[in-house]
């Protein structure tokens, strides 16, 4: 595959799995908003994930500083919080990856994890510059819960659509796999 596809096809998902998180959350705004806690899409991780597994270290940490400034930018107006935990995530993926093969299963578990640092790490953050007056057990019980449920489901049905584009955009034979 040409080299401008390697770098504009995660580009590309990237910035539509950015746009999708807030789309949804502003177009289901009631149904995300329910009796259990709110639920928060985090789409954008979710591929971000997919895509450490098959691109290289240099590739993802530049994606992932990229992405993380635009949905910095564009949801929250805060710079910094999110480009640097989206940075943080692909590192630790990074690392993790030579591990693990990469496939659904394998995909769903680390977004539990990936999203529970995420979502603790953007909460402490928020706690410590006072953004939110939150209590810690009513961020368990009201947002992350739910949250980790729905992206879960979301990983589901993403997954392997992603990971067939991942899979296309870099070959067998490039994928950086330390086994």
């Amino acid at each position: 595959m040409s080299q401008w596809k390697k770098i504009l096809y995660p580009l590309i998902l990237l910035l539509v799995a950015l746009l999708l998180d807030g789309v949804l959350t502003a177009q289901l705004k009631a149904v995300f908003t329910t009796d259990v806690g709110t639920i928060v899409p985090r789409l954008t991780v979710l591929v971000l994930l997919i895509l450490s597994f098959y691109l290289s270290f240099k590739h993802i940490i530049w994606l992932s500083l990229i992405m993380g400034f635009l949905y910095d930018s564009y949801y929250t107006g805060y710079l910094g919080i999110y480009m640097a935990t989206f940075t943080l995530i692909a590192y630790v993926i990074l690392q993790l990856r030579s591990y693990f093969k990469p496939n659904l299963l394998i995909y769903v578990l680390l977004s539990v994890i990936v999203i529970t640092l995420l979502e603790f790490f953007v909460f402490g953050v928020y706690r410590a510059i006072n953004i939110t007056q939150l209590s810690m057990q009513l961020f368990i019980v009201e947002r992350l819960g739910i949250s980790l449920l729905f992206n879960g489901i979301m990983m589901l049905i993403i997954g392997y659509p992603v990971d067939k584009i991942g899979q296309k955009v870099v070959q067998k034979e490039e994928i950086r796999f330390k086994r």
